[in-house]
């Protein structure tokens, strides 16, 4: 387990578990949090021992978004606009970018740049009692931390201008509806499915969940015959791991492959 001031990180079974430990203020993230994520995001994509990753956050919030009491009035758009591309260009976009999968467990609170963070991983299991929003045009501000580029790719995109614009809260039944959660679980087993996934996806070929999760990531900019040439690539890759060489084992044997992640 390392020391954080603003998260915890550890890893146990191959799965590493990031906790946003600001409980007293919703898990807002100020500074400090956003350099440690940066911190933990590159310790998880480069950790071979970590097979799968799970998010979450400490008391009744995932994150409430960005530290408000943070934002300084006098920055110029200069400084702003450098300080939001360094956040997202360290943060978010790393995230989102891991070759392993990545599981959002959301208690509570998720707005904002919260909201953003939960967009930044591939799947979301949330509490049944979580509440969501893009509360940006709340206080007078446009969407960041990738928030434009993640939700008309969870949602259609009439819905994520009508979430953008009116910044209204809604409900994890709501979230699931749309398309911008995975499962709804009850809020006193949320850890317990959240981690009954990460275990599965961790005990999976992880070289061929980072290929796939890559080309997923990228077929809706490319043409089908660019994606294609990929695809080649990636399977020519998968035929030749550890992983692919035992389930070919097992297939012949007629029992259940075991995958190591090479």
């Amino acid at each position: 387990m390392a020391d954080y001031e603003r998260l915890s990180y550890t890893v146990a079974d191959a799965v590493a578990t990031i906790r946003l430990t600001r409980a007293e203020a919703r898990n807002s993230l100020d500074m400090t949090a956003k350099r440690e994520l940066a911190e933990v995001v590159e310790r998880v994509a480069t950790d071979p021992d970590v097979r799968a990753v799970v998010l979450t956050g400490s008391g009744g919030a995932f994150s409430a978004g960005g530290d408000v009491k943070e934002m300084d009035l006098n920055s110029d758009p200069v400084t702003s606009r450098s300080r939001l591309r360094t956040l997202l260009t360290t943060v978010f976009l790393p995230l989102a970018e891991i070759e392993k999968p990545t599981i959002a467990a959301v208690n509570g609170h998720c707005h904002g740049s919260g909201l953003a963070l939960m967009m930044a991983c591939d799947l979301a299991v949330v509490a049944d009692d979580a509440t969501f929003s893009c509360a940006f045009t709340k206080i007078g501000l446009v969407p960041d931390c990738g928030t434009l580029y993640f939700l008309p790719r969870r949602v259609p995109l009439n819905v994520a201008k009508e979430l953008i614009f009116t910044g209204r809260r809604f409900g994890a039944a709501e979230a699931k509806e749309l398309g911008l959660v995975n499962r709804v679980v009850p809020a006193a087993e949320l850890e317990e499915n959240a981690g009954a996934l990460a275990a599965e996806l961790a005990a999976g070929p992880t070289v061929a969940l980072g290929l796939a999760k890559t080309l997923l990531d990228r077929s809706m900019r490319l043409s089908s015959r660019d994606l294609a040439e990929l695809e080649a690539f990636a399977i020519g890759t998968a035929f030749t791991t550890e992983d692919h060489l035992a389930a070919r084992a097992a297939f012949g044997t007629r029992t259940a492959p075991v995958f190591h992640g090479r």
